[in-house]
């Protein structure tokens, strides 16, 4: 196959850009830019302040909605400015995401220690319809013993505590409160959905959920999250591809009530948005025995989008709810006021 498009260096990207109506104030910083982040990523940033195609012209297939050319007023320095609050929000973001990561790490180890040191190793101490559930390969269960054997000797090699127990113990199985030390994060959900509906209920409701189904899903989208955050990838005008959709009986309390529905916003798949997602996290934070101060630390950061241009119909290119799936006035919700 011979690609159509070809490389091109920095400078002559620029002049590209420029040609089609981006202007370049400081040539030397966009080119560092382009140094530090490359063209193709830039251009997350920078696709919001092209033009939109004309209906006629659009073609949803091929994901085609906006032309070339940059609407009036459009300079490198609003990229520049999408760019460094996308990755301060991320960072945001992250710490949140490695307080509640510990949190559940502890969760589920107490609940589940508290039925046998080694539960996570028997049928008879987790759901035992889910683990004989088929796969390509055997049952749920086979596949989870597979990836704590996985975790074990991955960790092995440089944490003591798990060589000291293989060392002291070679006939025991590891407990259950250091192998989720073992685990990575994005393993923890197909631990937590072998659990028992009790168990897994425990767990759920340490962070307000009243149901584990919920709880669970909530769980598979935050590894989302954190992995976009954690591998740097772009968060701002990102449909995650999870959509989150709550009722008002599976949490407790009314914090999150206002985003129950998919009309909280004007943002297009507003389910799918890092609003929804950061809601979900501060709640469960929140609901938390430890409490937390973390959703004043998102609220501060997100505040600091401040766009001023405008597209040819007056309204702002760039918003929180036309972006990022944020509600009106967002910022005066019980949910982001200082826990009590």
């Amino acid at each position: 196959m011979e690609y159509t498009k070809e490389f091109k260096e920095r400078e002559e990207l620029l002049r590209q850009l420029e040609q089609r109506g981006l202007a370049v104030p400081d040539p030397q910083e966009a080119i560092q830019f382009l140094t530090r982040v490359g063209y193709f990523r830039s251009g997350a940033y920078r696709y919001v302040l092209r033009e939109l195609l004309p209906p006629a012209a659009i073609n949803p297939r091929l994901r085609q909605f906006r032309s070339d050319q940059y609407v009036a007023g459009a300079t490198f320095d609003h990229v520049l400015q999408l760019e460094a609050f996308d990755a301060k929000l991320a960072r945001v973001c992250l710490e949140g995401l490695l307080d509640f990561e510990v949190r559940v790490r502890a969760a589920i180890a107490h609940t589940l220690a508290s039925r046998d040191v080694a539960a996570h190793t028997r049928i008879d101490f987790l759901d035992e319809r889910m683990c004989r559930q088929p796969t390509k390969t055997g049952t749920k269960f086979d596949a989870w013993m597979k990836t704590c054997a996985e975790a074990i000797e991955a960790a092995a090699e440089d944490e003591d505590f798990i060589a000291h127990h293989l060392l002291k113990y070679p006939n025991q199985p590891v407990p259950i409160w250091a192998l989720t030390e073992a685990l990575s994060f994005g393993k923890l959900p197909f631990l937590f959905e072998l659990m028992k509906t009790e168990d897994a209920r425990e767990v759920a409701r340490c962070f307000g959920f009243e149901h584990p189904r919920p709880f669970g899903a909530v769980l598979r989208m935050m590894v989302d999250l954190r992995n976009a955050c954690a591998h740097g990838s772009r968060i701002f005008n990102r449909a995650f591809k999870r959509p989150l959709s709550l009722k008002k009986h599976e949490t407790r309390g009314t914090l999150l009530d206002h985003v129950v529905g998919d009309a909280f916003t004007i943002s297009p798949k507003s389910q799918q948005r890092v609003y929804i997602y950061a809601s979900a996290l501060a709640f469960m934070l929140r609901s938390h025995v430890a409490g937390t101060n973390w959703h004043l630390t998102f609220r501060t950061q997100a505040k600091k989008l401040n766009f001023e241009l405008r597209g040819p119909d007056g309204t702002p290119l760039v918003s929180h709810h036309r972006n990022m799936g944020f509600p009106l006035e967002w910022e005066t919700l019980e949910l982001w006021r200082p826990s009590v």
